[in-house]
């Protein structure tokens, strides 16, 4: 199971496997977690709950031990719950506990996108077993990313952002799965004006989501992505994108990974938005 820590993360821990970094860094600190010595990659998180009542974002990181990262690397996920009350809360740690039970349990180093296709949907399906017993209409969206020998595959479901910063850019590797994308291909096919898409009031429902009676969007990379020293890649929940956008993303990414964590948090709060979502990011900063 998963251990809550700071704000209602949830990492997979076990017998030290992991902690919070010791060393003197002062408040960035609390936005590092320890990798082995030598492992090539920096992981930085931020998790707020931004003017929400209840944190319904939830977020992991598969066993950090040396032989782990060398059998099956390294995966993080961000998770962010949907519907009202706790169900949102309880649908986005189901899918991160079960993600991660799933990395811990299965080869993964053969075929991975059909791994990560075949993790998604079980958590679909024990995410609807967890929801069962609730008459509200939930889910969560998922964004999961396996890094082992600089080379990446990842998934995702739902809204949540997949982003790689590389040379002082920033794109978007994941498509978003809500009705807004569907309205936009519509319009790039001469079938509805623009006006009518921006201002369709169902524009932001999902399309797919972990809980959904049905799964048919999965979108994952077929190829291993390539990565190389410098790059870092982001894994954010709709309120982070929603309040910075990428141009702001990217000039944070020219800090250290702590500070850069904690220069998120800070800008997203100093907005003041009045209705601002949770917010969570996971960043690895391959080194």
């Amino acid at each position: 199971m998963g251990k809550r820590i700071k704000e209602k993360g949830f990492i997979k821990k076990k017998k030290n496997s992991q902690s919070e970094v010791t060393v003197d860094l002062g408040l960035q600190k609390a936005y590092l977690m320890e990798t082995p010595e030598g492992s090539g990659i920096v992981i930085g998180k931020v998790h707020g709950i931004g003017k929400r009542s209840m944190q319904q974002d939830s977020f992991g990181v598969s066993e950090l031990k040396e032989e782990v990262i060398k059998d099956k690397g390294i995966m993080a996920i961000v998770a962010d719950g949907m519907g009202g009350l706790s169900d949102g809360e309880r649908a986005s740690m189901a899918t991160i506990i079960s993600c991660l039970n799933y990395f811990d349990t299965h080869d993964m180093t053969e075929n991975m996108p059909d791994n990560m296709t075949d993790m998604a949907e079980n958590a679909n399906m024990e995410v609807r077993e967890v929801l069962s017993d609730t008459d509200t209409s939930s889910g969560s969206t998922l964004v999961a990313a396996v890094v082992k020998d600089r080379k990446m595959h990842w998934v995702s479901v739902g809204d949540s952002h997949i982003l790689l910063y590389r040379g002082g850019e920033i794109v978007q590797l994941n498509k978003e799965h809500n009705y807004a994308a569907d309205l936009q291909d519509k319009v790039e096919a001469g079938e509805i004006p623009l006006e009518e898409a921006l201002n369709d009031p169902q524009r932001n429902a999902l399309t797919s989501y972990i809980g959904i009676a049905c799964l048919e969007k999965i979108d994952c990379n077929q190829e291993a992505l390539e990565l190389f020293e410098g790059d870092r890649v982001l894994l954010i929940s709709d309120g982070v994108y929603n309040t910075l956008d990428n141009e702001e993303l990217a000039a944070l990414m020219e800090y250290p990974a702590g500070k850069a964590m904690m220069q998120i948090g800070m800008q997203i709060e100093a907005k003041r938005k009045p209705n601002q979502d949770n917010y969570t990011a996971i960043m690895m900063e391959i080194c």
